[in-house]
């Protein structure tokens, strides 16, 4: 009896050994070292994964000690089985999730198909913050079913991935997507084959054959049927070497929403409608009930959307109360908890709303970029608040009232890198009375366009002024004009930013200037700023520049060169030599923008400025439109 005891140990000693170290088979994911032991009903496809990144040499928290050592996990399988399979939990590196939750190595994490019918590819997202799950780190990933069974046992490293879908948008009809697309790697890759939710596209247009180092590229994708609103859209594309042999694959998801851009405001009232309508604000933030006089009578009148807050916990009787309201532009959840809510709970309060309503996105305005990475893809719409002057900060300003009008554009690229594929939005400081500098409790003009213009350079999909006090205004008349001229310009140029993506500028400039470009399809978006000021306690004075020379390196081919100012749009003089570009800005104050344009679209921009302007009742910043 003991030997035959000791036979069946041994053998499956020998099965155990055979089934670790000998059974492993390469997944579909391509350029990577994952590895799979034996047959199970789910594929790993591919992970994705993004360490947690943000600016901590020029800008530093108060509260920073405590920091994220891991970053964005997104695991992508697919069911090979002919059955549906649905997932019960995930183990890591043998510890089931419990361990990783409880033990707050892990801020939250999601399913997005966590039952999967044959040949459906789902998510498991996991948001970690220890440094098990750190760059280069070794793994096993378990899944184990609902009947207690392994459904997926792979191995591999963590390694960031080169090539990432930046920006995923959906257009309106829901049937038409742009897919941003950037190569991080070292060496030129084609884009292949696109799938949504697993299944082929209707049609697919690059603006390029081919993805260079540091290159952004951009599908038009159709889809043969429109997509689900507020269900998860999962893009896959194939990526090949410039031979043409597939060398990788990239995931990205989004919930479906129509993006939009829009020009926001916290405060409104009876007295100010008319006021915001002018200043071409079209979005502010509103609840309370339906047959409310905003809701019946001033949104439909103004086209205003409101932006309801339902908190954490969740209030479900405001949410069942505005479900599918037509002027609701979204849900906002929280303002600012990462000051003071646990991420997992924001994650409860967002998976509950949703739970209740799938037709409007989720939004959170976050304010400390160290705590990016844990909170801002819960949400559908991210959004940052940091202003540079005479504010609150949570960060080590050099001067009591204000630091560098730069650090605001460091929040808004940390909360892009956070926050991909997903549009963002951001709260630009406008008109709010603030304690910091005594002499002057406002940003001056030129702090107010630096700081909008730094914002829109590093990819806001929407902007929402904070604020707009009726009282405060009446004592700075200079500030209204600031937002109509600079409401004029974002209202002219809405669908640009929302088909457009930063890349890294390349060329020359002044080196006290500040140029970040946003690549449309066949465009590209100047963001210009003066960074020659000097941090004032009354106001920060601008070394305004005449006749600023810029060279660009693009090998797109340009026609229109036209300068989008509060007061009007002013032709410019481009020069296209070779694979790069001249222009000459015959004035830059703090900020501009200017639109390069592979077409004609002189006379498109001229009359979509004439019925912009035409809106406003009175015109608080002169019109000075020099366009021929």
């Amino acid at each position: 009896m003991l030997s035959e005891k000791l036979i069946l140990i041994l053998v499956l000693i020998v099965l155990f050994l055979l089934y670790t170290q000998i059974g492993y088979a390469q997944t579909a994911q391509l350029g990577a070292d994952l590895k799979t032991r034996g047959n199970f009903s789910l594929s790993i496809e591919k992970v994705m994964y993004r360490p947690a990144r943000w600016e901590s040499e020029k800008v530093k928290e108060y509260e920073s000690e405590i920091v994220n050592k891991g970053g964005l996990v997104h695991i992508y399988y697919r069911n090979t089985s002919d059955k549906s399979v649905s997932i019960r939990y995930w183990r890591w590196n043998r510890k089931d999730r419990s361990y990783w939750v409880l033990n707050h190595f892990i801020a939250w994490d999601r399913y997005i198909n966590r039952t999967v019918q044959p040949g459906q590819v789902g998510v498991l997202e996991i948001n970690a913050t220890s440094e098990d799950y750190g760059v280069g780190k070794e793994f096993i990933l378990q899944l184990v079913d609902n009947n207690s069974r392994l459904c997926s046992n792979v191995e591999g490293a963590l390694v960031e991935s080169t090539i990432r879908i930046t920006y995923l948008r959906v257009l309106p009809g829901l049937k038409n997507l742009q897919v941003f697309v950037k190569n991080f790697s070292d060496t030129n890759v084609v884009p292949g084959n696109v799938y949504v939710n697993s299944s082929p596209t209707t049609s697919v247009k690059w603006n390029k054959s081919s993805i260079s180092k540091g290159e952004l590229a951009i599908a038009s994708i159709e889809l043969p049927n429109p997509l689900p609103i507020g269900e998860w859209c999962l893009v896959c594309i194939e990526i090949n070497d410039t031979k043409g042999n597939p060398v990788d694959k990239v995931y990205a998801h989004r919930r479906v929403f129509e993006d939009e851009f829009p020009i926001g405001v916290w405060t409104n009232s009876p007295e100010t409608y008319e006021t915001l309508y002018n200043l071409h604000i079209d979005t502010m933030v509103e609840g309370g009930s339906k047959d409310k006089p905003f809701f019946t009578e001033v949104a439909p009148k103004y086209g205003f959307r409101a932006m309801v807050h339902t908190g954490v916990p969740t209030n479900v009787e405001v949410v069942k109360e505005f479900s599918g309201h037509p002027h609701v532009i979204c849900w906002m959840i929280q303002d600012e908890p990462d000051w003071s809510m646990p991420a997992n709970l924001v994650y409860s309060a967002y998976d509950q709303l949703v739970r209740y309503d799938r037709t409007k996105p989720t939004f959170i305005t976050l304010c400390r970029n160290i705590k990016f990475f844990e909170y801002a893809s819960i949400c559908d719409i991210p959004c940052q608040d940091h202003y540079s002057v005479t504010a609150p900060s949570s960060s080590i300003w050099p001067k009591p009232y204000g630091t560098r009008l730069e650090e605001t554009a460091y929040y808004t690229r940390d909360l892009k890198l956070a926050s991909e594929p997903k549009p963002i939005w951001v709260w630009s400081q406008a008109i709010a009375d603030w304690g910091e500098r005594p002499k002057r409790p406002v940003p001056t003009p030129d702090e107010l366009s630096a700081q909008l213009v730094l914002n829109l350079s590093r990819g806001a999909k929407g902007i929402l002024w904070f604020n707009h006090d009726k009282k405060v205004a009446s004592k700075y008349p200079e500030l209204e004009k600031e937002m109509q001229g600079w409401g004029r310009v974002m209202s002219i140029l809405k669908e640009y930013f929302l088909g457009s993506d930063p890349v890294g500028f390349v060329g020359k400039v002044d080196d006290k200037v500040d140029i970040a470009l946003l690549e449309g399809i066949n465009y590209t978006i100047l963001c210009i700023t003066n960074l020659d000021y000097e941090i004032h306690p009354e106001a920060y004075p601008f070394k305004y520049k005449d006749n600023l020379k810029i060279t660009l390196n693009s090998q797109m081919h340009y026609k229109t060169a036209v300068e989008v100012t509060p007061g009007g749009l002013k032709q410019l003089s481009i020069s296209n030599k070779g694979n790069s570009i001249e222009l000459e800005l015959p004035k830059l104050n703090s900020a501009t923008i200017v639109l390069l344009h592979s077409e004609t679209v002189e006379d498109r921009l001229k009359k979509q400025w004439e019925e912009i302007v035409s809106k406003e009742k009175v015109h608080l910043y002169p019109i000075e439109n020099k366009l021929k």
